[in-house]
């Protein structure tokens, strides 16, 4: 990409306590090919010393001082000045929001090849910064309607600004277009010639621009000359079209600019305090010019207003005009005295945002993702393949949300060499966020790596052969192994007596049993940092499937015998053959499934596995296991949904008509389904277990599971089932009031609705 030249113009009049401010923020901008136009408006305070002294230390900061003529005439002394390809205009109490706010303009407009480029921007006070203000904009054809010129000018109002945005130099010098000298509003009367000359405009979704409310400012001040200077930049403008032989063009936009004046002169008399009589008084003496009355006419016979697609703003307008063309002036005044005093612009824009909203919300439905997390999945697809995602907006609020997300998720730390070049686009809370869980994450890796290395160790001198299962094992496949969080050490070994050999050698070097072993098919060991060690005689907790049970049994034997070290971090580990380590991790993923959920995390270990492992005969081998176990439903479902949100290779493993196999939109349920759940179900406490059907005959079944389960001997004995059903209940009741769950009655109805997800899976069904 050309480097191209951009001159920042900020024109300074007593703001002495912010100008240091304002000129900082372009000095920290990454964005290196800058030059910077300090203009000196005639400033009565310490301001020419100010902006002299920046002068003398960079190179790059040029001063101009002249007699003060106004803001716009200070704007029009710093262009004809500059040299740059792109001019920016920064008023002096104001900053650029974050060291990014050029480059991202730049990289934008050179992309596009706009004379115009726009972002965001937020206002504050004092320390306190408020949320983005939407410019709710689009390129294309758009950007010739009356819907763009009214909500661009008016409605939300952000194409009416001079700051914030990036101009072509030469679009503006072509077109003989320069800064307006009213007193106020200058601004958008030189964006409203702009407009008429057919800009290529380009917008970001990133804020740019800090808005400083200052109540010392023009802007907040009562203004004696407000009629006569409305009414000056809507006649000049037509009169300055007629000159240029434009006259015929948007025409529109003068009627809003003069009906929404109607609306700042009674706001003015309100706010100051001179009470509705005086507004009346005042907007009286508004509607008396011959272009005022004229123009309101036109709006009151639906001219320009029937090209609004917003109903409640295009009836409100109609009806306004009418009552003012009938002179009710009084009744008008009334009405928009009530119209800001009950604030019903702002209700009707919400209820207009609010049907967008809706729209959105069901083209989410069509697709079942919400945007911050298609945002997270493009964030992790993009650390995973380590190919830039174009589809990745950045967004303020999104991005702090999907950090939010991913951090639920355990996931955050995969994300920081994408975030890092996002960093100024981050909330400093949410970047904290980052740093620390990635900082935690790497210093647990390296401790569990060495963990996991002298456990193995001390089983292999005791002859005991043993193979890592997942943590550090799956690491070793991520594009940095470091940022893969792990809480425990999981080892795998042949049988039980393997296990309780194991077990005494880790008492031999001070491990303790934990008390409570919440699973039928490993022991749980601690040592003094607390870390679990479970050290495992199956691949997965038995499912209630016979078959698919004993086929795990059948398969246990050859992780051992096809064991081989994989290097991890630097450190050599035991771990199996990849078919075999594939099917466990599916097992595992499974196991979660179908009690509580499972979050991202697992996925990514999915993501990254097969990724690096696609040799044909690996993945011929790893489908016949999972087939043969009857889970390949469960496999396909996964695969699925990693190809298609996190950058897993497509037509990897189950061919391209995978997606045919599912219902529609089934991949975007089921991720929404795992979000939902994110690490292991922790989120929410109706989640415990997922039917495979609906109906009570699921219930019942999934209960008898439970009890066979949490009482694997006695439950051999039918006779003894209708007292350990009962015990089974009773445990259920006192353990949901102990964890905090939910009632039975939520976790029924969690399970049932998760059951949809799991139908189409098709479990433990075997097809050879």
């Amino acid at each position: 990409m050309n480097k191209k030249l951009v001159s920042v113009i900020i024109p300074t009049y007593k703001t002495e306590i912010y100008v240091d401010q304002a000129i900082k923020s372009v000095l920290t901008q990454t964005y290196p090919d800058l030059e910077i136009i300090l203009v000196d408006d005639g400033s009565p305070d310490r301001c020419p010393e100010i902006l002299d002294g920046y002068a003398e230390r960079y190179e790059r900061v040029r001063v101009i001082h002249q007699e003060n003529q106004g803001l716009g005439a200070a704007r029009n002394t710093g262009f004809d000045a500059s040299k740059g390809d792109y001019v920016f205009f920064l008023d002096s109490d104001d900053m650029l929001d974050g060291k990014e706010a050029i480059r991202n303009l730049v990289n934008k407009a050179v992309e596009t090849d706009a004379d115009i480029t726009m972002g965001n921007f937020r206002r504050f006070y004092g320390n306190e910064i408020q949320g983005v203000n939407e410019h709710h904009l689009r390129d294309g054809e758009y950007t010739q309607t009356a819907d763009f010129r009214f909500e661009g000018f008016y409605r939300f109002g952000h194409l009416a600004y001079d700051w914030g945005k990036l101009y072509k130099k030469s679009f503006l010098v072509d077109n003989d277009i320069r800064c307006c000298r009213y007193r106020f509003t200058q601004d958008k009367p030189h964006n409203m010639l702009c407009y008429v000359y057919h800009p290529k405009y380009a917008f970001i979704e990133n804020s740019v621009y800090l808005y400083r409310e200052n109540p010392e400012s023009v802007t907040y001040r009562y203004k004696e000359d407000m009629i006569p200077v409305w009414i000056s930049i809507a006649t000049d403008f037509h009169d300055e079209l007629q000159k240029r032989g434009l006259e015929d063009s948007c025409r529109d936009i003068t009627a809003f600019h003069i009906f929404v004046g109607a609306f700042f002169i009674v706001k003015q008399e309100l706010i100051s305090g001179r009470g509705l009589f005086k507004a009346h008084k005042a907007i009286r003496k508004y509607a008396k010019d011959p272009f005022v009355k004229r123009t309101i006419g036109e709006l009151a016979k639906g001219m320009y207003v029937r090209d609004i697609s917003c109903v409640p703003w295009k009836v409100s307008m109609r009806l306004a005009s009418i009552l003012f063309a009938m002179h009710g002036y009084f009744l008008f005044t009334l009405g928009l005295a009530l119209l800001r005093g009950l604030q019903v612009d702002v209700m009707i824009t919400n209820i207009h945002n609010k049907s967008q909203q809706r729209k959105r919300n069901r083209a989410f439905k069509k697709t079942g993702v919400s945007p911050q997390v298609s945002l997270l999945c493009d964030l992790m697809k993009q650390a995973f393949t380590g190919e830039e995602v174009d589809s990745i907006k950045i967004d303020r609020t999104l991005l702090e949300q999907a950090i939010d997300l991913a951090e639920s998720h355990r996931v955050l730390p995969m994300l920081y060499d994408v975030l890092v070049p996002l960093q100024e686009q981050i909330p400093e809370k949410s970047w904290k966020k980052v740093e620390n869980a990635t900082e935690r994450t790497v210093k647990q890796s390296y401790r569990l790596l060495f963990l996991t290395k002298e456990i193995q160790q001390t089983c292999e001198d005791a002859r005991i052969p043993v193979v890592v299962l997942k943590g550090s094992g799956v690491a070793a496949y991520y594009p940095v192994p470091e940022y893969r969080k792990s809480g425990d050490v999981d080892l795998l070994f042949d049988d039980m007596d393997d296990v309780y050999a194991a077990g005494k050698e880790l008492e031999k070097l001070h491990y303790v049993k934990t008390e409570e072993q919440h699973a039928n098919h490993h022991l749980v060991y601690q040592g003094t940092e607390g870390i679990d060690i479970e050290l495992h005689a199956m691949l997965a907790e038995p499912f209630d499937n016979e078959r698919t049970n004993q086929r795990m049994n059948a398969y246990l034997p050859y992780y051992l015998r096809e064991r081989r070290k994989t290097q991890s971090m630097g450190v050599d580990l035991w771990t199996t053959s990849e078919p075999l380590q594939a099917l466990e991790l599916l097992l595992h993923m499974l196991q979660h499934f179908l009690r509580a959920g499972f979050g991202l995390k697992l996925l990514a270990d999915w993501v990254v596995f097969w990724n690096k492992v696609n040799d044909p005969e690996k993945i011929k081998r790893f489908c016949f296991l999972a087939e043969d176990c009857g889970v390949d439903g469960f496999a396909k479902a996964i695969t699925l949904l990693c190809e298609k949100f996190l950058g897993l290779n497509e037509v990897h493993i189950y061919g391209e008509h995978l997606e045919a196999e599912f219902s529609k939109g089934y991949a975007e349920q089921f991720l929404m389904e795992i979000i939902s759940a994110e690490e292991f179900g922790k989120s929410d406490k109706n989640r415990m277990v997922a039917l495979r059907k609906r109906g009570l005959f699921s219930y019942i079944k999934e209960f008898h599971y439970q009890m066979r389960m949490n009482y694997a001997q006695e439950s051999k004995h039918k006779w003894k089932w209708p007292y350990l059903w009962c015990k089974t209940f009773v445990t259920f009741i006192r353990n949901n009031r102990r964890l905090g769950r939910g009632s039975l009655r939520s976790i029924l109805k969690s399970a049932g609705e998760r059951a949809s997800v799991v139908e189409e899976m098709r479990l433990f069904q075997k097809k050879r």
